[in-house]
């Protein structure tokens, strides 16, 4: 079985990833803010819960992904700081980490299928605690779907799902995801760093061919922070694994 933590000189016994002050983070979601901005998030192996690691409390930056090689399948490690002051839903997992003491293993996970995998829900209408609202429905798709800010739930959850309920099109210069997650079917913006570096580079073939090759996908959904008028917390697939 492939650990998330087998690189990490962690104890057997415990099956956790913790040493001392510092917390070990497996990398799920590494997502596109803009202006060479980004999003990171992964999963707590000791807690069994999502964690949004924010260096020295601030989003990462494209020379700090590329100098510790920050991919979904990564263990990081670093000093915590201590909860955000922001809102919820994001302080839910909203995390500070000190930034120099930031360390990355070598080991990179792949087994996301498996059960040492991160947990994913029943669905994702469940994982975001009956929360989702959205602005349409067309052909029984949900369109503009979104949280409230301030509702106290997860913005990170992940389903598993067959390949062939995860599509993808263009729509108004902008990447976009259908995901059936056998209960409900919605179209999400795509915010995952490596999809939409694909797309850019050869357009929605090099999207597909991006993908993990097998049968059944993790896919990762978050909530972007608030923006708009109304405020709102747009879901965005950040990621299929």
């Amino acid at each position: 079985m492939d650990s998330p933590c087998a690189s990490l000189s962690v104890s057997s016994t415990l099956g956790r990833c913790v040493r001392g002050a510092e917390m070990d983070i497996l990398i799920t979601d590494v997502t596109e803010i803009g202006q060479g901005t980004y999003c990171v998030a992964g999963w707590d192996a000791v807690a069994k819960r999502m964690i949004r690691p924010l260096p020295d409390g601030s989003n990462w930056t494209a020379s700090l992904i590329e100098q510790h090689g920050v991919v979904a399948g990564r263990v990081v490690s670093a000093e915590l700081l201590g909860k955000s002051n922001g809102i919820y839903p994001h302080l839910t997992e909203d995390t500070r980490i000190d930034l120099a003491s930031i360390k990355a293993s070598e080991h990179v996970f792949s087994d996301w299928l498996g059960e040492s995998a991160p947990q994913v829900t029943a669905s994702i209408s469940a994982g975001f605690d009956g929360h989702l609202q959205w602005n349409k429905e067309w052909n029984g798709v949900k369109q503009g779907v979104y949280a409230l800010p301030g509702v106290q739930c997860s913005s990170l959850v992940a389903v598993r799902v067959p390949r062939t309920s995860l599509t993808f099109s263009e729509a108004f210069g902008k990447l976009k995801a259908t995901l059936n997650d056998g209960s409900d079917s919605y179209q999400f913006t795509v915010s995952s760093k490596v999809l939409k570096e694909a797309w850019r580079a050869g357009g929605l073939e090099a999207v597909n061919n991006a993908l993990p090759a097998g049968e059944e996908f993790h896919v990762r959904v978050g909530l972007a922070r608030p923006y708009g008028d109304p405020s709102r917390c747009y879901a965005m697939l950040n990621g299929a694994l």
